[in-house]
């Protein structure tokens, strides 16, 4: 299958939450933050299942605007290598590029030929957690589906309502870090879950 341009409304539906694949840019930031960075902006959703965070209120979880990474903070690319994605994914990818902010580190590898799968690592703080999953939750409107034996919290998502290769991920919370995990182009949702809590599983490894 040849590389598809992704269409408005999933630009839209997608507009939350976890790193945006590089072939899949978006305009829309986390939450509508007016202070957000590039990095912070190119963020598409996680969709995940309610947790106990979405019964609080508003308040008490910490909007992106007044999060930042600790001094010494991992960066995503120092995390995941273009092996580990085409280990995981079986298809290779080109070299991680990586965008920092003071929120929110990217890294992202794009497919080496044509209709292959993109990959992005998203690494934030762990308080985000909550906040970007009840976020995606209601922005996507799937559930998501709790992953067991990684990280102490993580969801995987799924949808191909709009993208007929699929689109995926996990959000892994941590120690102190929230990593979100996000692929397109795999056409299958088992091989996108996978392959997601692959990729997640070698990041983890290196906090």
């Amino acid at each position: 299958m040849g590389a598809r341009s992704v269409p408005l409304s999933t630009r839209v539906r997608f507009s939350v939450a976890v790193a945006l694949l590089p072939l899949v840019v978006l305009t829309a930031c986390v939450g509508g933050d007016p202070a957000s960075t590039p990095a912070d902006r190119a963020a598409p959703p996680t969709p995940v299942a309610p947790s106990a965070a979405s019964s609080r209120p508003a308040s008490s979880i910490a909007p992106a605007a007044d999060v930042t990474r600790p001094a010494g903070s991992p960066r995503a690319c120092d995390l995941l290598t273009a092996a580990d994605v085409a280990s995981a994914t079986g298809a290779p990818v080109s070299a991680g590029e990586g965008t920092e902010s003071a929120r929110r580190s990217v890294c992202a590898f794009t497919a080496s030929r044509p209709g292959g799968p993109g990959v992005t690592l998203g690494v934030e703080p762990a308080e985000r957690f909550d906040a970007k999953a009840d976020a995606s939750r209601r922005s996507v409107g799937v559930p998501g589906e709790s992953v067991d034996g990684l990280g102490a919290r993580a969801v995987f998502f799924y949808s191909d309502a709009d993208l007929p290769e699929g689109v995926g991920g996990v959000l892994v919370r941590s120690g102190t870090s929230t990593l979100d995990v996000t692929l397109q182009g795999l056409g299958d949702r088992d091989r996108t879950r996978q392959a997601a809590v692959a990729v997640a599983t070698t990041a983890l490894a290196g906090l």
